[in-house]
């Protein structure tokens, strides 16, 4: 399980920096703070909270935490603007520029480029947006926002990932693989925070 939250860290990377996101946020990624998503994934439950709002540098973020077997495993900041959903740190480590993950409006067969390094390491490839019904055990979701990751290096490992964003929920399913590993986590149940 440790390896697989080790990947999972790595691959959070990909699933920019703009000015403050002022409390922003997007059906397709609804932050606020006590909002909880818990995942099935191999070998067990895995959680992820939004934790509270956390400056990084002159951004103000959501601080989310995931979780499993009630420990603590990764943290990571998050923020919206007009142009997506963007990626500022994960386990305090900043990449060069945030990355952006969800590109705001998603519309279908729009497409971006990601090329940044954190540590060093240089992390690239390309997003592009389809729809796609999905069925996880939280239900089933008609016309789900995908955004497929595709010829990614993570430090020059080959890299893909698949995310699936409903209205009103958030991340319902991803898929990735890194290097010789991969796994599926799916939406079991969405908390939203008051």
């Amino acid at each position: 399980m440790k390896r697989f939250l080790a990947v999972c860290v790595a691959v959070v990377f990909l699933a920019g920096l703009p000015v403050n996101a002022q409390e922003k946020t997007t059906p397709l990624y609804p932050l606020k703070v006590g909002s909880k998503w818990t995942y099935k994934a191999p070998g067990g439950t895995v959680e992820v909270k939004v934790e509270k709002k956390e400056m990084i540098g002159a951004i103000e973020t959501y601080r989310l935490e995931t979780s499993s077997q009630g420990k603590v495993s990764a943290s990571e900041n998050v923020y919206v603007t007009d142009e997506g959903v963007f990626r500022a740190a994960v386990n305090g480590l900043k990449p060069d520029s945030a990355i952006k993950f969800l590109a705001l409006p998603a519309t279908k067969g729009l497409k971006w480029d990601v090329r940044t390094k954190v540590q060093g390491q240089d992390v690239e490839g390309s997003y592009v947006i389809k729809e796609e019904d999905v069925k996880v055990p939280a239900g089933t979701f008609a016309g789900a926002t995908l955004v497929d990751g595709v010829n990614f290096k993570i430090a020059s490992l080959d890299t893909t990932v698949k995310c699936w964003y409903a209205k009103d929920v958030g991340l319902v399913k991803m898929e990735f693989k890194l290097g010789g590993q991969d796994a599926v986590l799916e939406l079991e149940k969405y908390e939203a925070g008051k």
